[in-house]
Order: structure tokens, then sequence, then C-alpha cells
């Protein structure tokens, strides 16, 4: 399908095709960072513009990873609407690239306004799903908890 997208180049990455969406993993934490973190180095090697996820639950996964990453991570569906015509933002990879639960809910708190959420409730499902829905640490993270300067 990405085939038929006029500038798209197909680049394949050498990485174990263990699973068809990584969620299968969960049971081998261990086992699944070591396989994303394959994934992103392999398309840093390849220097490909974008990581392209198929499953929503992988793009979830990875998305907060496009800081640390020379290239963009985008789920197929972004590129499928956008050669249709449909342009919609991720809002959820804007957000999730924050990994500060405070900054997002304050960024989305006419949504939860809207739908009447508890602020305190809305903090506490940033911090446990959207930000704690990452097996493999970002790298800007973990220099920062060994007190390194990071560069923005």
């Amino acid at each position: 399908m990405l085939g038929a997208v006029p500038g798209i180049e197909i680049v394949e990455l050498d990485v174990p095709a263990i699973r068809l969406q990584s969620a299968t993993c969960a049971t081998l934490p261990a086992y699944k960072r070591e396989v994303q973190l394959k994934e992103l180095e392999a398309a840093a090697a390849a220097s490909v513009d974008a990581l392209v996820t198929v499953y929503h639950s992988d793009h979830r996964e990875l998305c907060a990873h496009e800081g640390d990453w020379p290239f963009r991570i985008v789920n197929v569906l972004e590129i499928v609407g956008d050669t249709m015509g449909f342009r919609q933002d991720d809002r959820y990879k804007h957000l999730k690239v924050m990994q500060d639960a405070d900054a997002i809910v304050m960024d989305a708190a006419d949504l939860i306004a809207q739908h009447g959420i508890d602020a305190d409730m809305a903090r506490r499902v940033v911090l446990q799903g959207m930000l704690g829905d990452r097996p493999l640490p970002l790298k800007r993270a973990a220099a920062q908890s060994f007190g390194q300067v990071v560069p923005s």
C-alpha cells in the first residue's frame, strides 16, 4: 500500500519479525525493550526520514522517542490520510513527547473541562496510561537521571 504513495521509498530494516505488533511481547518486557531499541537503531543507521508504525499500540509506545532520534515516528494512517487529502495532527504524539504530566494536563485543559473530567484524575491517567506506556526508556530521560546535560 505504501509503495503506491508518491515520494515514499520503503526501507527494510534488519530487525527480528517476532510479532505482528509489540503488544504480544508484553509478557517478555526485557526482550520487548531490546527489539524496540534495535528497531530505532536500525532506522537511524538506515538514515530514514520516518519510522512508520503500522499498529496503534506500537505507535503509542514509540512516538515519544521521536525527540531522541534523527527521524519522525508516524503512524501508517497519517501517510494514507495525507495521500487522500485528510490531515489530522497527531495530538497524542504531541502530548506524549512533552513527557510532563502537568504540561499535558494544561495543554488538554479544554478537553478535560469539556468532558467533565476531574483534573487530578486526568493527571493520574496521563501518568499511568500515557507516560507509563513506554517499555523502552527515552534516551533523554536516562541522561537526565544521571545528571547529564541533554541537548534540546
